[in-house]
């Protein structure tokens, strides 16, 4: 899914990106460089759907060659429009460029249904959003302003984030196939929750979002830190289990993560690596002892259900 991010320097289009899709925190990105010309990533969002992100750096020599001999390939086939801009700078350039994008926009992805205008850093104290929200506003044509969603947010804050993550997943709830692959992934943690009794939530790796789980709707903050503590962890026993075996004399063979059991006083709660890219939380109702080993017994056996999840994170249906 083409999504291209425009607006004029340092407007936070590259922060955003890279704190949602990849789960970075603010101060990583804090002091990322200026983007030079269009910087082409793709990104899982969500386990589900594959984002060809074009990030178009807002340098002046950038924005002149993007609408007019780049104009074609980088406005043509866009599935999701965005537009940033800093709010606290109330510049007429700034409506110009926004015109430009509008107009080859409606050029060359004239079946945009919605256009995203995002005004950052109003967490400032000299933040202008309302200035701004008029400047790009003002002659601006009915049928396109109703295109139009402006929303003030702040990538430091988070609100920008959660933003991003509302305009994908509108998209993904658009996208037939991506539904149909998700009803199937639901199919198969419904299935392990009634053999176990267990509640299972599966997390995409990249950027911690929650790709479906046996509790209906759920959110939570993105796990940033999940794969750290699984790498580092892995890491330390296979050192440790290196060691053994040289002592033993005995072959040192690959080791990887199985399953981890965490405790509380009332649950157990298993850790599971199911891909690359995926990571699956169960939590017990009760301690029951029996059910701890059922789950266990389900998720190693060559016929658990994680064969099937394997096969579906896999599986490109776009």
């Amino acid at each position: 899914m083409k999504t291209l991010i425009l607006g004029p320097a340092n407007a936070g289009k590259t922060s955003l990106m890279r704190t949602t899709c990849l789960g970075y925190s603010f101060v990583k990105v804090a002091n990322l460089k200026a983007t030079k010309g269009i910087s082409r990533e793709t990104f899982i969002f969500r386990g589900l759907l594959e984002l060809n992100v074009w990030d178009a750096g807002g340098q002046e020599r950038y924005l002149e060659r993007y609408f007019s001999e780049s104009r074609t390939a980088i406005f043509s086939e866009v599935d999701i429009a965005i537009f940033m801009v800093d709010a606290i700078r109330v510049e007429h350039r700034i409506k110009d460029v926004f015109d430009e994008f509008l107009s080859a926009i409606k050029e060359y992805s004239p079946n945009l249904k919605k256009i995203y205008i995002l005004i950052n850093k109003i967490d400032l104290d000299d933040s202008k959003e309302d200035e701004v929200f008029k400047l790009l506003t003002k002659d601006l044509d009915k049928e396109i302003h109703d295109k139009c969603a402006f929303t003030p947010v702040s990538v430091k804050t988070g609100s920008a984030q959660h933003r991003l993550i509302e305009i994908l997943d509108t998209n993904l709830q658009n996208s037939i196939l991506e539904m149909q692959k998700m009803s199937r992934i639901r199919s198969v943690l419904e299935k392990i929750k009634q053999t176990s009794f267990f509640d299972v939530i599966l997390f995409n790796r990249p950027d911690g979002l929650i790709i479906s789980s046996t509790l209906g709707k759920f959110e939570s903050e993105p796990l940033k830190f999940m794969t750290l503590e699984i790498g580092s962890l892995e890491s330390n026993i296979h050192s440790i289990y290196s060691k053994m075996m040289t002592l033993a004399k005995k072959k040192v063979n690959p080791i990887e993560l199985s399953i981890l059991i965490y405790e509380s006083e009332m649950n157990y709660v298993l850790v599971k690596e199911v891909s690359d890219t995926a990571i699956m939380l169960l939590i017990s109702p009760d301690k029951d002892n029996d059910k701890l080993m059922g789950i266990m017994d389900l998720l190693s056996s060559k016929e658990s259900p994680i064969q099937n999840l394997k096969t579906e994170l896999k599986h490109k249906s776009f």
